[in-house]
């Protein structure tokens, strides 16, 4: 389009873009694949069944104290790691606990997307916070006293929705 198009972009641009999509569709690539592997040899070495039991023992059956849990994890590892790589790594870990507890996989699902998108705009890593740098020519430090009413909010709504199933399942009829 912004070759042929537009005629905005010249052929030796357009090569340099492309080298530059390669480059940051690889580094997520690799992210991805470490995060994969990962869980493919906590699940092969059965370390998803000790870390199942040994949640099982800490929230003593006890479902709230589970997802307080799985909250903490998530709002922490979603400072820091992409949200594909956070559900490659977390999901065999929670899922188990979370059916022998009774949640449904929807709830915990929702929950675990909720989670790593409050990621997506909180510092050290948040992929849109530098997005939106960019956009609007601001500094990450502007940025960041701008969107603690909208952490807040997103973070009441986290409550909402990982202690009323309902919300996240009503759709599927749960």
């Amino acid at each position: 389009m912004g070759i042929f198009i537009y005629r905005q972009i010249k052929f030796k641009e357009f090569i340099d873009i492309l080298i530059d999509s390669c480059s940051t569709t690889g580094t997520i690539m690799f992210i991805t694949m470490g995060a994969t592997l990962f869980a493919y040899v906590l699940t092969r070495a059965r370390l998803d069944l000790t870390i199942r039991d040994f949640m099982l023992f800490v929230t003593n059956g006890n479902w709230i104290i589970f997802f307080i849990i799985v909250n903490i994890v998530l709002l922490i590892a979603g400072c820091f790691l992409d949200s594909t790589s956070a559900l490659y790594i977390f999901t065999p870990l929670f899922a188990p606990v979370a059916t022998a507890l009774g949640i449904s996989p929807i709830h915990l699902g929702v929950v675990m997307i909720v989670n790593l998108a409050i990621g997506l705009f909180t510092p050290p890593v948040g992929v849109n916070l530098y997005v939106a740098c960019g956009i609007g020519d601001i500094s990450i430090e502007e940025i960041t006293k701008g969107i603690i009413p909208c952490v807040i909010a997103e973070l009441v709504i986290l409550l909402i929705v990982t202690y009323i199933p309902a919300v996240s399942t009503f759709l599927v009829g749960g």
